[in-house]
């Protein structure tokens, strides 16, 4: 008799967990809003905002990285609107696109990350100058942050959105006028019979970041007024060719913000001839006033 024997062999697999990667570096948030307030605008102005960003490992083994900053899809934030980033004594660069080869300007080096789930807090300060030449309103912007493991791979991305709202601002100054500060004067001579006295050439020059108003209010209605307080001489005012009209409605309008340099704003005063007056000293008050709208 013959005798069949089987033998049962049993499997057993057992799963191993996967190694994780020593040096993991990347953001504890992937995205992030600064928003820049309070501007004021003018010469030499700039308005800083203070935030930060935190990092961490996770990874198996503390390591380093560096944090990279580009303009997300290459689009600059606004036309003459700039603004400059700074991480305690370093100055940074944004690279003009995420594509973009780094730079030791553009990359952040951050070392020894920690492993705690909060991470490590990164401090930045953004300056936008604020100076004349920039455009009122609301812009917007955003950067890609890039983490830059130590071998040059890409491991993490984080959306940074910066918001800047520039507010209407005007300011005037006359130029080409005897006098100083807000208070300036135009001589036309000596009146006569026979000929029109006019003024040297003058004007305003004007800083806007939006289209602004310029009007004009006489003291005596568009006439030069004696030092006596009855006899009269009328004038003329013009501003770009056109004339003042300092008797009634005297306004006019500018559409465009202008350049840094501002706008000027040519103008010329004429009186005469005259005859038949009283001979002495006439003068009249003119407020020009400017308004952001």
């Amino acid at each position: 008799m013959r005798i069949l024997s089987i033998l049962t062999m049993s499997l057993t697999l057992f799963a191993f967990p996967a190694l994780a990667a020593e040096c993991q570096p990347e953001f504890v948030d992937k995205s992030q809003t600064v928003v820049v307030s309070g501007i004021k605008i003018g010469p030499g102005e700039a308005s800083r905002e203070n935030f930060s960003i935190r990092v961490r490992n996770d990874g198996s083994s503390p390591c380093s990285a560096s944090v990279r900053f580009a303009r997300l899809n290459g689009s600059a934030i606004s036309e003459n609107l700039q603004y400059m980033l700074r991480s305690g004594s370093t100055s940074l660069s944004i690279l003009p696109s995420e594509s973009a080869t780094g730079t030791s300007a553009s990359d952040l080096f951050i070392p020894n990350l920690p492993k705690s789930d909060n991470g490590r807090n990164v401090p930045f300060i953004l300056t936008v100058p604020s100076e004349w030449g920039i455009k009122a309103g609301f812009h917007s912007e955003q950067i890609q942050l890039n983490m830059i493991d130590p071998s040059g791979a890409v491991t993490d991305t984080m959306l940074l959105t910066i918001n800047v709202n520039i507010p209407s601002a005007v300011s005037i100054r006359v130029v080409g006028a005897t006098g100083s500060g807000e208070v300036a004067r135009i001589n036309l001579g000596d009146l006569n019979a026979t000929e029109v006295s006019r003024s040297d050439p003058f004007g305003v020059r004007v800083w806007s970041t939006s289209a602004y108003l310029v009007t004009f209010r006489s003291e005596n209605g568009g006439d030069l007024l004696h030092a006596n307080g009855r006899d009269r001489i009328p004038y003329q005012l013009r501003m770009d060719q056109h004339i003042v009209n300092l008797g009634g409605s005297n306004q006019f309008t500018f559409s465009e913000h202008t350049s840094s340099l501002g706008q000027m704003h040519a103008m010329r005063a004429q009186a005469g001839p005259v005859a038949g007056v009283r001979a002495g000293h006439y003068d009249d008050r003119v407020t020009v006033t400017v308004t952001a709208v």
